[in-house]
């Protein structure tokens, strides 16, 4: 009897993102191999919204980490998303538009730690 290990995938993406089935679709191949799941994203307008609305649809465990922006102020985004990456995740489904700073912190984030980023938004 093996150990049942949760897959964690981490979203990040642009509060401007649109695209509900790009989310869906990148959510549905990157649990296709797992057994236990759990979605973690930052509590954001955009990308992180339409992530947690596939994860009620699909019936996925979510954990969402809210940038404190009245206590840490300019630096909350950061600080959330450094943490995020902390926690760990197998894998980084990132949707960026544009510069998208938080979203590419993330990314960059994910990479320094290891965890493979996956872009389905644009190119800087």
């Amino acid at each position: 009897m093996g150990v049942n290990v949760t897959k964690r995938i981490l979203v990040t993406g642009s509060r401007d993102w649109p695209d509900y089935d790009a989310v869906l679709q990148a959510i549905r191949e990157a649990i296709q191999d797992a057994d236990d799941v759990v979605i973690i994203h930052g509590g954001a307008r955009g990308a992180d919204d339409i992530a947690d609305r596939v994860c009620e649809e699909l019936d996925l465990p979510t954990e969402a980490y809210p940038a404190q922006w009245e206590k840490y102020g300019r630096a909350a985004g950061r600080l959330r998303n450094k943490a995020m990456v902390e926690l760990g995740a197998d894998v980084c489904l990132a949707f960026p538009l544009g510069p998208s700073r938080g979203t590419r912190h993330c990314m960059r984030e994910a990479k320094r730690a290891g965890i493979p980023v996956i872009n389905y938004g644009t190119a800087q």
